[in-house]
C-alpha cells in the first residue's frame, strides 16, 4: 500500500501535476514511488486522509450467509474456525466487526438464541432408577434431531414427548429446551453416556447406535460443517417412517445418490432428480472433489464462483423442463427456487472444480 503523504506535500504534488509535470518527474523530485504519486493524481487518495483499507472480510460474506442459512444453529466460534481454515486473518473482534459491517446475523435460529438460554443448566441427580423398555421400539436415522426421535418414539407408543421426558433424566429436558442439538454444554457432557444408555433402553436400541446416530450426543459429524435438512423421504420410508425427519447432513451433501433425491433445506419439498443424470453425476463429482479438498474449501468455491451465463443457460433450461415433467406439479410450482437450484447444480459444481483445481 502506498505511503500516506502530509497534506501540504500532497497538495503541492497535485499542483505540479496540474501544471504539466509527469508522474515520473514528480516522483523523482519528491523521492516517492510513482505508485504513490499516481494514487493522488488519479484521485484514488485525498490529501490528508488515510487510504481506505481493503475489506479482507468481504470475500467471505457469501460463505457466511450460505453456512448460516444451511445451519441456523451454527455458533460464531465454529464459523470463525471455518473461516480461519479458509485463510481469514485477524482477531475475533475483527471477525465480529466484519459480520456487523456486512449485516450478517450470527446464530439466526429464533427459537434458541443463546442470550435467552445460556443460563439454564439443570441439577442432574447422581442416580436415577432405570426406565423400562417401551412396548414398540424405534431406531433413529443418521443425523436425526433429538426432538424428532423422541417424538417418533412417543407416537409409536401412544404417548407424548412430555411423557418420555418424565422417565428420562433431566439431560434431555435441557437439550430440548436449548433447541440446539450440536451445542455440547460443559455441564451436560459428563452425563451424555448415561443419557444415551437410558434412551437406548426405552427405545430398544443400543447406546452405541444412539450416540452414533443422534448429533445431540456429539459423536456424529463432530467438528465438521453440517446443514439442516429433512432425511431423504425414500430412505425414511424404507424404515417405515412416512413423515419428514429433520436431520443434520454433511454441509456438502445435496443429493441422496441412492434414491436420486434432491435434499433442500427444511420446509422445502424434495425433488426426484433421477430424470437428470447430469445432476446425479454432479453429486458424485462433488463427493470426489470433497475427497481432494475440505468441506470449507468446497463450499467456498461453490459460493464464490459462478459459471458463465451463456455457457449453461440451455442445459439449465432443459433440466428444469425434465424436473418439472418428472415431479408433481404441486411440488415444482410451490418451490421454484428449489427447482432452479437443482437444475443449476451441475454447472455450479463444474465451476467450483475449476476454481479449486483449474480443471475444465
Amino acid at each position: 500500500m502506498p505511503n500516506m503523504l502530509p497534506r501540504e506535500r500532497a497538495e503541492q504534488i497535485l499542483s505540479e501535476h496540474a501544471a504539466g509535470k509527469t508522474v515520473t518527474e514528480i516522483a523523482k523530485a519528491y523521492e516517492h514511488s510513482p505508485a504513490t504519486i499516481r494514487e493522488y493524481v488519479h484521485g484514488r487518495r485525498t490529501p490528508g486522509e488515510p487510504a481506505a483499507r481493503d475489506d479482507d472480510f468481504a470475500r467471505f460474506t457469501a460463505y457466511c450467509r450460505r453456512r448460516l442459512t444451511d445451519d441456523p444453529h451454527l455458533r460464531t466460534p465454529a464459523l470463525l474456525a471455518e473461516l480461519r481454515n479458509l485463510g481469514l486473518a485477524g482477531s475475533r473482534a475483527t471477525f465480529y466487526r466484519g459480520m456487523e459491517r456486512h449485516g450478517i446475523q450470527p446464530h439466526p435460529c429464533p427459537a434458541c438464541h443463546p442470550a435467552r438460554i445460556s443460563g439454564f443448566v439443570p441439577q442432574l441427580p447422581a442416580r436415577q432408577p432405570r426406565p423400562s423398555p417401551l412396548p414398540v421400539p424405534a431406531v433413529p436415522l443418521a443425523g436425526e434431531t433429538l426432538v424428532s426421535f423422541l417424538g417418533r418414539l412417543a407416537a409409536s407408543n401412544l404417548a407424548t414427548t412430555g411423557d418420555l421426558l418424565k422417565i428420562l433424566p433431566p439431560w434431555f429436558r435441557a437439550k430440548i429446551r436449548w433447541h440446539d442439538d450440536r451445542w455440547q454444554h460443559d455441564q451436560l457432557s459428563p452425563w451424555a453416556d448415561d443419557a444415551a444408555e437410558r434412551l437406548a433402553r426405552i427405545s430398544g436400541s443400543t447406546a452405541t447406535a444412539i450416540k452414533n446416530a443422534l448429533p445431540a450426543f456429539g459423536h456424529l459429524h463432530a467438528g465438521q460443517p453440517v446443514r439442516a435438512a429433512a432425511a431423504c423421504r425414500r430412505c425414511a420410508a424404507a424404515r417405515g417412517i412416512m413423515q419428514p425427519v429433520p436431520v443434520h447432513l454433511p454441509a456438502s451433501q445435496q443429493i441422496c445418490l441412492k434414491h436420486g433425491t434432491w435434499l433442500p433445506g427444511p420446509g422445502s419439498p424434495q425433488l426426484s432428480v433421477g430424470s437428470c443424470p447430469d445432476i446425479l453425476n454432479a453429486g458424485r463429482r462433488a463427493r470426489k472433489i470433497h475427497q481432494r479438498s475440505t468441506t470449507e474449501q468446497l463450499i467456498y468455491a461453490i459460493t464464490s464462483t459462478r459459471p458463465p451465463h451463456d455457457a449453461y443457460e440451455n442445459a439449465w433450461k432443459q433440466r428444469i423442463a425434465a424436473l418439472a415433467k418428472s415431479n408433481p406439479r404441486l411440488i415444482t410450482e410451490s418451490s421454484p427456487q428449489t427447482l432452479f437450484q437443482a437444475a443449476a447444480y451441475p454447472d455450479i459444481i463444474t465451476a467450483a472444480a475449476e476454481s479449486l483445481f483449474g480443471s475444465p
